[in-house]
């Protein structure tokens, strides 16, 4: 049995409202689903015709039929037509803010982990190879530095040349009679052949 009954209230954000009921002191509770054309929004006032079943314990409208459906399909003009597409369009909108919202969380908290990742693995990786190039030019200097005192000894003992000088008044310091006796033939400067030559002229 259809019963007629006029929309009371009607919660967009929801999709649900109720229905007055002449002749009856409660209102009737209805849910955008059971509505046959469920783009078009109840509108305060409009007609319902339906049938009263019960469900989950509570009654509730279904099977409605709009009475003034062909009016409001008149009255549906571009201007109403666009601001019900953008009371969608915000709802929507909305929505996707607040999916949104967890997603940025969860990302920011996904972009600490990385970074936690990154310094905990590349940061001493860094530093060993930093360290071991550091070793290695003061390996390099010190290289350097031996080759130049090596240099300094050889360019030292090249200045000394057996020019077939024998004595020791010919000899202008210890380190040149020390060359002669070891490097050249027949010198007459260690006389107690020691191995030390000029004792006396160099006072060794």
């Amino acid at each position: 049995m259809f019963t007629e009954g006029k929309v009371k209230s009607y919660i967009t954000e929801r999709g649900f409202g109720f229905i007055a009921i002449e002749g009856e002191s409660k209102d009737l509770f209805f849910h955008i689903k059971d509505f046959p054309n469920k783009s078009l929004e109840p509108k305060l006032g409009e007609k319902l015709k339906f049938r009263i079943v019960e469900e989950n314990g509570k009654l509730k409208a279904d099977q409605i039929v709009r009475l003034d459906v062909k009016i409001e399909s008149v009255m549906y003009t571009p201007q109403s037509r666009a601001q019900a597409n953008r009371s969608h369009r915000d709802r929507s909108h909305a929505k996707q803010k607040k999916q949104s919202g967890g997603l940025n969380f969860i990302n920011l908290i996904v972009g600490f982990v990385i970074v936690g990742i990154f310094s905990a693995i590349f940061i001493p990786l860094i530093s060993g190879i930093y360290q071991r190039e550091t070793l290695r030019r003061q390996s390099a200097q010190a290289t350097n530095i031996v080759q130049i005192a090596d240099n300094t000894k050889i360019s030292n003992t090249q200045i000394f040349t057996c020019d077939g000088r024998k004595h020791c008044s010919e000899m202008h310091s210890y380190e040149e009679a020390v060359f002669f006796i070891n490097n050249c033939p027949g010198t007459l400067m260690d006389g107690n052949n020691d191995g030390e030559p000029c004792e006396r002229q160099f006072r060794r």
